[in-house]
């Protein structure tokens, strides 16, 4: 195997297993966010059980910071040459979903309140940036 072809095989597991990480925490977190969006929606944050609003608070926070590292593993992959554009579009697309992460996650306080626009903002921000990347996550295994 020359250089290149072990780059590519190197740069192929590293976005495998970005992916597969992705598919784990959204397995988790889904379940767990419609829960809390239910109750944002109806106005009764306050009336889930606390000992499961401190779970779903705490997995929020490690599924957030599982993305921030996988964000920085994505951006130290060595993208092969021809994939590079995507590679950087789907890095800078791959951020800003973690940023709504992040940003919904800072939304869900201690004393069991949601930031209502921010939670709203936040799940904005993953819906738009994770179809992104997506369609950039098809578009590499095209060029692939």
């Amino acid at each position: 195997m020359n250089p290149a072809q072990r780059r590519a095989v190197q740069y192929s597991q590293v976005i495998s297993k970005v992916v597969s990480t992705i598919e784990e925490n959204q397995d988790l977190l889904n379940p767990e966010f419609e829960i809390l969006r239910k109750a944002l929606d109806r106005d009764q944050v306050n009336k889930i059980d606390p000992i499961r609003y401190k779970r779903y608070k705490h997995d929020f926070e490690k599924g957030t910071a599982d993305y921030h590292k996988l964000a920085d593993q994505l951006k130290k992959a060595k993208a092969p040459a021809r994939l590079m554009g995507t590679h950087l579009s789907l890095v800078s697309t791959f951020n800003k979903y973690v940023e709504g992460c992040q940003m919904m996650t800072d939304s869900i306080n201690e004393d069991q309140t949601i930031e209502r626009q921010k939670f709203d903002d936040a799940e904005k921000i993953q819906d738009e940036n994770m179809d992104k990347f997506s369609k950039l996550m098809q578009k590499l295994t095209q060029l692939g």
